[in-house]
């Protein structure tokens, strides 16, 4: 059986950039940041072979985020709180090589993490497809994942991504810019499933506890949910809807179509994250 790593290439083009950035001081107060991109590279390549003798792999597939993404129509805070941080100088650079060097597969609006998760959910007979990256969302993915980071791999059921997701959609994720229900965590929101059982049920009466709205727990939903094969269109890389409960009746999700109409199907309108502040700007 043929077994192919898809692997995460933002973490890769960015972990890579930072290694190889360095702040050198000059002569009295001058400052310079400069990045050796030989180090980068050779970086890649000794984790690409290293990913490989570690899981057995015969190939890999490296996914990289679109600028665009789906969910800034939905939810306009989504990672809004990253455009004050300064990327490494060679993290661009480093994208370009990888797509040179190896061939980078990007989406139209979706993250890598998207990407990935739909090639880790369109499985053939003959195939195996390992995830590899450092972050927590794909746990919310029924795959195997090789969390690089802490040299764990994880072999996610369908029941126990479906529990994470959902976790997540009450829990929130203030680094990604979605909050959940205020003072609901990772742990209670656990708790909360476990007690009341693993459904959207029990995810809506946590948020109507808190004076939430059904829209908000689906929005928050949406912003934890990563794209897998059966909501996307290949021919086309579009998407073709979002998550819903397993349980909604047609009624139910009718009443949600036209927020999920606003995403569906080819987007040409610019989704891309808020640029940096430049204190600069416009001198």
């Amino acid at each position: 059986m043929k077994k192919t790593l898809l692997i995460d290439g933002d973490v890769l083009a960015y972990q890579s950039a930072f290694i190889a950035q360095a702040n050198i001081q000059w002569e009295g107060e001058l400052w310079t940041t400069h990045s050796d991109l030989a180090l980068a590279k050779n970086w890649v390549i000794e984790r690409l072979e290293m990913f490989k003798e570690k899981t057995g792999a015969d190939a890999f597939v490296i996914a990289i985020s679109d600028k665009n993404n789906f969910r800034r129509k939905l939810n306009p805070l989504y990672k809004a709180n990253r455009r004050s941080k300064f990327a490494p100088i060679g993290l661009s650079p480093m994208r370009d090589w990888m797509a040179e060097e190896y061939g980078t597969v990007i989406y139209p609006n979706l993250e890598a993490d998207d990407t990935i998760a739909i090639m880790a959910t369109d499985l053939t007979p003959d195939e195996e497809r390992i995830i590899v990256s450092i972050d927590k969302d794909f746990k919310s993915v029924p795959c195997t994942f090789y969390d690089f980071n802490r040299d764990e791999i994880h072999d996610v059921s369908v029941e126990d991504a479906n529990k994470y997701h959902l976790m997540q959609t009450m829990a929130g994720d203030p680094v990604d810019g979605y909050k959940g229900i205020p003072g609901v965590g990772v742990v209670k929101a656990m708790r909360l499933l476990d007690k009341n059982g693993t459904n959207w049920d029990t995810v809506l009466k946590a948020y109507s506890d808190a004076q939430l709205t059904e829209e908000e727990a689906l929005t928050n939903a949406w912003m934890a949910y990563l794209i897998q094969h059966k909501e996307f269109d290949p021919v086309n890389q579009q998407l073709k809807y979002l998550w819903m409960p397993d349980d909604f009746s047609n009624e139910q999700k009718a009443k949600y179509s036209h927020i999920i109409q606003q995403v569906t199907g080819k987007l040409d309108e610019d989704l891309a994250r808020p640029k940096p502040f430049d204190p600069l700007g416009g001198l």
